[in-house]
């Protein structure tokens, strides 16, 4: 399978996804009801695994055109650095309802937390795959159980999981109309639900619904739009402020400030 161009420890290592463990030279993850190997090599991405052609192509957002994404960004002087410094760097589309529970427990948690009790959630609910991993279970399957929810060492994030599970199959969040909504009846939306405030709904929208423009504030985007751009204050003025100087692609100049911060500490 040819895969689209990209640089698989940036794309997968810089925080976006949860699933994804390097060995090697190889990443493994789980995509849907399948676990997937991926390696790069001099000749693009060589892939294992039974997953669907399709899926991967739709999780890899392969209708991005990377080459004009930057180039449109890079009119800002400081990401015109960080596009030649992280070269390959791909926003991932993710499954939304794996997408909400994942960013929902990322709430004031470091990426080895979260990836702690992602893989819980998946042990305690999930269906097991060839190979020993499990799947991401569907809100059904945690509702089926979920009692056990709270031994799966999520704290005051356990109720959070189960009311969403009961939003999406009782219909007040409508996960596929989501895409299809403005960006910001889409932020709306997702904040009905408990436990999604505004950064939590912006990194749902920007890596599992194609709202390309939205621009999530965590501390490290506060730090670096404080330090380099001059702009403090409220998380809404922050985020308007990425959104209007970024343009159309802010998500992908979000992702690039946010991998530079981090590496600078």
């Amino acid at each position: 399978m040819l895969l689209p161009p990209m640089d698989l420890d940036l794309t997968l290592g810089c925080g976006q996804v949860f699933r994804w463990r390097k060995h090697g030279e190889w990443w493994s993850g789980v995509l849907g009801e399948g676990e997937i190997w991926l390696s790069q090599t001099p000749e693009g991405i060589e892939v294992r695994g039974e997953v669907e052609n399709t899926l991967l192509l739709k999780y890899f957002r392969q209708e991005d055109d990377l080459p004009a994404i930057y180039q449109d960004i890079a009119r800002d002087p400081l990401i015109a650095e960080l596009v030649e410094r992280y070269q390959g760097l791909r926003l991932i589309c993710q499954d939304p309802w794996e997408c909400c529970i994942s960013y929902l427990l990322a709430s004031n948690a470091n990426f080895q937390r979260i990836q702690g009790m992602v893989e819980s959630v998946c042990e305690r609910f999930g269906t097991l795959l060839p190979g020993g991993r499990r799947a991401f279970p569907g809100p059904e399957e945690i509702l089926e159980k979920r009692s056990q929810a709270e031994h799966c060492g999520l704290g005051y994030r356990c109720g959070w999981m189960v009311d969403m599970a009961l939003d999406v199959m009782e219909g007040r969040l409508d996960l596929d109309g989501l895409r299809s909504m403005k960006y910001s009846e889409c932020i709306e939306a997702l904040k009905t639900c408990k436990g999604v405030g505004d950064k939590v709904a912006d990194c749902i929208a920007l890596f599992s619904l194609d709202h390309m423009e939205a621009f999530p504030v965590d501390v490290r985007i506060r730090r670096v739009m404080r330090e380099r751009y001059g702009v403090s204050g409220s998380l809404k003025k922050v985020r308007e402020f990425g959104q209007d100087h970024f343009g159309r692609y802010a998500g992908y100049a979000q992702e690039f400030l946010y991998l530079w911060e981090g590496e600078r500490g």
